[in-house]
């Protein structure tokens, strides 16, 4: 009788055990398979981790400020932003040299406009003045010349005696007009407006180095570049006599050698 007893107890027991363990079992598979089906679990984890370790930030170039930029005969060249599509940026420092010509002229601008400020003796020389930078900028640029021309009363009264000969020197090798051509020549200039039957005679000089028939080929180009500076200031072509002197080569300082006169009869 206690056997018996004792083994449906056991029974009782093993069956008990067996079917929470099933039980347990079957809601753990549910579990996994909810996961599964849910994208969880270690796998999923791992996939999205090892992803998530590979990716690398994309770096992002900050922005270039857009060009700019300020000269005047006082002060230093001076800009900003991205010069690599501006093809005279390498000549700023010949835009230097050119407005010191001027004791106030200052350009400010950017890669399309640039405005010219400052004050002139006359109409004459802020049109050549705008010439020049036009010609320096490029056709592709806007030049908006806002020299002023001082009044009679400023500028002075015209000269009642012709001017002495203006002499404008060059760089070796250059026939390129210089950058205060415009001022050296404004007495001629005006002298002969005040004066229709007044004509400028015109010589070419260069240093005596090098060949001979080259130096005299030199000084006849730098000729014509002042005779066609006349020519844009209003002066006809008729009262403009080339004269070329008894010798092209000068002596003496070299610099001084390289130089166009221009006198008036």
């Amino acid at each position: 009788m206690t056997n018996s007893t004792n083994n449906a107890q056991n029974s009782n027991c093993c069956f008990s055990h067996t079917f929470w363990t099933w039980l347990l079992a079957i809601l753990l598979s549910i579990y996994l398979f909810w996961h599964w089906q849910h994208e969880h679990g270690p796998a999923y984890a791992t996939s999205c981790c090892a992803g998530a370790s590979i990716s690398t930030p994309v770096a992002v170039a900050e922005p270039v400020a857009p060009f700019s930029f300020t000269a005047s005969s006082t002060d230093a060249f001076d800009a900003i932003g991205d010069v690599g599509s501006i093809s005279w940026i390498t000549k700023s420092a010949d835009l230097s040299a050119w407005l010191k010509g001027g004791a106030d002229w200052k350009i400010t601008g950017n890669a399309s406009n640039v405005t010219i400020t400052g004050s002139v003796d006359n109409e004459e020389i802020k049109q050549a003045k705008g010439a020049e930078a036009q010609a320096f900028f490029g056709s592709s640029v806007i030049v908006d010349n806002q020299l002023l021309v001082k009044t009679a009363e400023a500028s002075g009264p015209v000269a009642i005696t012709a001017p002495s000969s203006a002499k404008l020197y060059f760089d070796t090798g250059k026939s390129s007009l210089p950058a205060d051509a415009s001022q050296t020549l404004a007495a001629t200039i005006a002298w002969l407006k005040a004066n229709s039957n007044a004509k400028a005679i015109i010589s070419g000089y260069s240093d005596p180095r090098g060949n001979l028939a080259t130096n005299e080929e030199l000084s006849k180009n730098r000729a014509k570049a002042v005779r066609e500076m006349l020519k844009v200031a209003g002066i006809d072509e008729t009262r403009i006599e080339m004269r070329k002197p008894e010798t092209v080569e000068s002596n003496g300082d070299l610099a001084a050698a390289r130089r166009v006169e221009v006198s008036v009869e």
